[in-house]
């Protein structure tokens, strides 16, 4: 007998139609949610096989719906406030620099929350225009794009874009910034929409400095991080640590203490945490305690 999976499927959009209205703040209860996923959404995905729906497309396709204005009767209207946009221009030019597609979740995590965006992989992915805070976790993309096979040829590139049905006019609101892959149709389609205008670090206010430095100085902590994980994995043979290669040890050992620290600091996740510490404690099994 074939199995009927609507009930599993209903829950899975309402789960994510009641996360973003969190997100907007829109005043939603628990059956809100249910009530604007039954007669704006659940007919979209009924009877699609639940391995075929993405967690980011669904939450594209409820972010599209929801700026198109339709509301259930009965689920309360919140009153309008006024749109905050962070400026694109009071980013440095040197931060819209072309990446490496791998670097994509990194680089994008650097923005301001305020900032509006899209996000547009081919057919791996594409947020149309959204604040930064409401883009879906990217690095689940980066994996989808890992997955894909995308060689280390293929860059992202950043633009800023006059936004859909607005004119280039200087309020942060008019524009938006583009993360697409460099040779892309849609980085030729979008030469015409594009505004250039070179920022430097000494051009931002100075309370914009400051946040930049701060979010600078975390970002590299956690490139060295990265590192020092990367020479460990390299060079470190753990049934060749004890007696052997203290050094190799204590530089395990650092690792791990940097690893305490960025947690502390909030910086990495607690799974990344324990999964991390998981893996270089078992590089010590034959090294004794830490």
């Amino acid at each position: 007998m074939k199995k009927n999976y609507s009930l599993r499927i209903f829950n899975i959009l309402a789960k994510r139609v009641y996360k973003l209205s969190k997100k907007r703040k829109l005043g939603w209860k628990w059956r809100d949610a249910q009530k604007w996923t039954s007669a704006n959404l659940f007919k979209l995905y009924k009877g699609k096989p639940v391995s075929k729906i993405k967690v980011t497309e669904v939450d594209s396709v409820i972010i599209s719906i929801l700026d198109s204005g339709q509301m259930p009767t009965g689920v309360p209207t919140p009153t309008p406030k006024p749109t905050v946009c962070f400026d694109p221009f009071n980013i440095p030019t040197k931060d819209l620099k072309d990446i490496n597609w791998w670097m994509l979740s990194d680089q994008v995590n650097f923005f301001d929350n305020d900032l509006n965006m899209r996000v547009a992989i081919g057919s791996i992915i594409d947020t149309g225009v959204v604040k930064k805070s409401e883009l879906p976790n990217l690095n689940e993309t980066v994996e989808d794009m890992r997955r894909a096979g995308f060689s280390s040829d293929e860059n992202i590139i950043f633009k800023i874009l006059v936004a859909p049905n607005k004119s280039d006019d200087g309020k942060p609101c008019s524009y938006y910034v583009l993360a697409t892959l460099m040779g892309s149709p849609l980085d030729t389609e979008s030469s015409q929409e594009e505004v250039f205008k070179t920022v430097t670090e000494e051009d931002l206010p100075e309370d914009l400095r400051k946040e930049r430095e701060i979010k600078v100085k975390k970002r590299q902590e956690i490139i060295d991080l990265r590192i020092a994980k990367k020479k460990s994995a390299e060079r470190v043979r753990p049934e060749k640590i004890e007696g052997e290669d203290e050094a190799q040890k204590k530089q395990i050992e650092e690792t791990l203490k940097n690893l305490e620290s960025l947690y502390a600091k909030k910086l990495i996740s607690k799974e990344l945490f324990k999964a991390n510490v998981k893996e270089l404690k078992s590089k010590l099994k034959f090294g004794g305690k830490i």
